[in-house]
Parts: structure tokens; sequence; C-alpha cells
């Protein structure tokens, strides 16, 4: 076989799957409600509820629907990344709603973020969605291709 065509197919194939992956997930964002509708967990902060390597499947909500118990990403403007957390406490000021979280793995997360000072009080227009799925195992290749 030429090595000139097989080399062709493979930038192809490479180029055609690069445009469906973004398609799909620009599709399942616009069908979520959400910028962010699937993510890879990349820490252990959440175990045992899931695990670094798990995907997280995201809808977006309003602020006003979001409960004490239920699992948000959220940007944190500290370290300008997102996270993925439980809503322990939630506070109405106003207007304005302010979310504290807190990972589920307690020997690591000992105290919400914001009391531990990684992060302000959460504000909705930094809520990217509500994780509704978990898929174990299938965020590893984003985690090693991120080098976390």
């Amino acid at each position: 076989m030429n090595w000139r065509k097989e080399l062709y197919d493979t930038v192809v194939y490479i180029v055609v799957g690069l445009v469906l992956a973004f398609s799909l997930n620009l599709g399942l964002g616009y069908a979520m409600g959400t910028d962010k509708p699937v993510m890879a967990v990349v820490s252990s902060s959440m175990e045992p509820t899931f695990y670094k390597g798990d995907l997280v499947v995201v809808k977006g909500i309003s602020p006003e629907e979001i409960a004490v118990g239920d699992i948000i990403v959220y940007n944190n403007p500290i370290r300008r990344i997102p996270v993925v957390h439980r809503v322990v406490a939630v506070e109405h000021k106003g207007e304005e709603i302010y979310f504290y979280t807190q990972g589920d793995n307690t020997r690591t997360n000992r105290y919400s973020d914001q009391v531990a000072g990684i992060a302000p009080p959460v504000q909705g227009e930094w809520i990217a969605g509500r994780v509704i799925l978990v898929i174990p195992k299938l965020g590893w290749f984003k985690v090693l291709i991120a080098g976390i």
C-alpha cells in the first residue's frame, strides 16, 4: 500500500474524529443548556461519590433551582478552573443567591471551599450546571492528556 495514501487516510480520520467530537460537545452543550456538558473528574475531592478519571454529565440549571445536596460545577475565579463539588449551604442576600460548596472526601475536605479559602461564596453566574450522570473511568483519557 502507498504510504502517502495511508498517511492521508490517517489524517482525514483524525480530523473527522476531532470535528465530530467538537460538534457532539457543542450540540450536547446546547441540548443540556451549558457550555460544559461533559467533564472529567481530575481530583479525588469527591470520593467516594465519584473518582478521578470518572466522566460527569452536566445540565444547565438556574441558581433558584439549586438546593443543598446538589452537586454542581462552578468556575472558581481564584484558581480559574471548573470545580465539581456538593452544595452544603445556600445563602439569600436580597435578590442574590450564594452557594457554599464542599467535596465529599472528608480526608481532604474538612471544611467548605469558602471556609478553606479555596473559593469565595459561589455566585449564580459562575455555575455551569448540576451533575446528572456519572460514567466511571471514561474521563481518564482527558486526565492523562491534561497531565493532571
